[in-house]
């Protein structure tokens, strides 16, 4: 518990979500399965662990996610951080925000995520101080986050949206899909910040996902991975995610 304790939950939730919009138009991390919100599961489960430092990242309809969060004030010391303008700076600005002044281990979280308590657990517990948890996947799976790591085992690249190339695989081996989970020790978190500060003063880059800058990252430190071996999670990028997910954890 002592080692839960020492971590700052970086929600990012500052995104439209325009895959779910005909499904919905509130933010993602405010849908429902059992009567509960992705946000209000994570915050359950967050004080289950220990947890008790968090920002929260928003932009799109902001105030939506406020109301939410203000019910666990005597729970949680709340930071929040305001992406104004989150269609022209995107979710790397948002990551910018989370871990800007952070003194402590950091866990950054998609707010697009629904997983179980088990898995926060494992991933907070086991492995190195600072990894992405992979979930499994197929080289096939062109949405989905490929990870790919050296001899080391060290995480060095993600590749999203495409193909892995053969230049790639001949260098890495292929570990699985990073679901959206990532854990910073204190100095990689102030190593992290330094890192996406310097992506962002590029003004090319400042639309540009996350992935992009942390790909840099993992180049010059050492991320481990740590393989999901229990509980589930799902990222819910359009209704059939949603779909699935209410399927899986609706019971």
């Amino acid at each position: 518990m002592d080692k839960v304790n020492k971590f700052h939950a970086v929600y990012l939730a500052a995104g439209y979500g325009s895959r779910i919009s005909k499904m919905t138009n509130d933010p993602k991390c405010l849908l429902q399965i059992n009567q509960e919100s992705l946000l209000e599961r994570s915050f359950r489960l967050w004080k289950d662990l220990g947890i008790k430092d968090v920002t929260l990242v928003l932009g799109y309809k902001e105030s939506m996610i406020r109301n939410v969060a203000e019910k666990y004030m005597n729970d949680f010391t709340i930071r929040y951080q305001l992406n104004e303008d989150f269609e022209k700076q995107g979710n790397t600005f948002s990551l910018l925000l989370g871990v800007k002044g952070l003194d402590q281990p950091c866990l950054i979280f998609d707010a697009d995520l629904i997983y179980d308590k088990e898995v926060l657990a494992d991933f907070i517990n086991q492995g190195s101080n600072s990894q992405i948890l992979i979930g499994p996947s197929s080289l096939d799976d062109i949405e989905c986050a490929k990870t790919l790591i050296d001899q080391k085992g060290f995480a060095r690249m993600t590749v999203d949206k495409r193909a892995v190339t053969s230049e790639e695989l001949a260098q890495y081996k292929f570990a699985g899909e990073a679901i959206g989970i990532l854990k910073f020790s204190k100095e990689d978190t102030v190593k992290l910040c330094k890192k996406t500060e310097e992506f962002l003063s590029h003004s090319k880059n400042l639309n540009l996902n996350w992935e992009h800058m942390l790909n840099q990252f993992l180049l010059e430190e050492d991320v481990g991975i740590y393989k999901l071996t229990r509980g589930r999670s799902i990222e819910i990028d359009n209704p059939d995610d949603f779909q699935r997910a209410v399927e899986i954890f609706g019971k």
